[in-house]
């Protein structure tokens, strides 16, 4: 049963088990489902939506992928890159970043300060994917290519019931 109010902890959410990156892997880079889950149909019991907040620490990213799904990305605390497309942004507090189907998308931590983002997404949705060689080489040649790091986190699953 999904919870109605999850209370901010000075160390995460109330009644939230932090996890890695991508669940049972573990990772730098934090992650704290906050409503809903993953689901396998979208006729599955819970809410339609999943929301995540990531804690990314100094120096560390998230892993370089694609997806069929759009998601929306709003920075909660700090300063960090959104590598979306060819294109790399500074995001701050508040900022919101769009990420369409099928764009290359990663988010970098380069500072000194933690770096933490909501992710919206629906909860029925493929999974990850890793970029094809061209796609890697237009984004190392564009300038996300100086920011990118395609080396970090554990590689995309095959299947939504091995991420569920």
């Amino acid at each position: 049963m999904q919870r109605r109010f999850t209370a901010r902890k000075p160390t995460g959410w109330e009644g939230v088990e932090p996890e890695g990156y991508v669940p049972g892997s573990p990772s730098k880079v934090v992650r704290h489902t906050l409503v809903g889950s993953r689901k396998a149909a979208p006729a599955d019991p819970g809410p339609g939506l999943e929301v995540r907040y990531f804690e990314v620490p100094p120096g560390a990213v998230t892993r370089l992928e694609k997806h069929e799904h759009e998601h929306f990305v709003i920075v909660g605390e700090g300063v960090g890159q959104a590598i979306v497309g060819q294109e790399v942004r500074e995001v701050r507090v508040h900022d919101v970043v769009y990420v369409a189907p099928l764009q290359p998308h990663q988010f970098v931590n380069r500072g000194t300060e933690k770096f933490g983002f909501f992710c919206v997404v629906s909860a029925h949705r493929d999974v990850a994917q890793s970029l094809d060689p061209a796609e890697l080489a237009a984004l190392v040649a564009s300038p996300a290519g100086a920011v990118a790091n395609t080396h970090v986190a554990p590689p995309p699953r095959r299947s939504v019931a091995s991420e569920a």
